[in-house]
């Protein structure tokens, strides 16, 4: 998903894009949550708002990032 969601960044503006290594977070994985990877959380004003797990194509993770 790095490749992807690298390219997608550079796409959509007014959006952060995180990556979190879960094993060295495992703190923050927790917090959010996440059981599997690739996980994608889209949060806004401090709240999840949506998630997806499991690999998606750029366009889904453009509209994902866009919504």
């Amino acid at each position: 998903m790095g490749p992807v969601v690298s390219e997608v960044s550079e796409q959509v503006e007014d959006v952060d894009f995180f990556k979190v290594d879960v094993d060295q977070s495992s703190d923050l994985a927790g917090k959010f949550g996440v059981q599997s990877i690739p996980t994608l959380i889209l949060i806004k004003n401090k709240e999840e708002v949506d998630r997806h797990v499991g690999f998606i194509p750029e366009e889904q993770v453009k509209a994902f990032a866009e919504a």
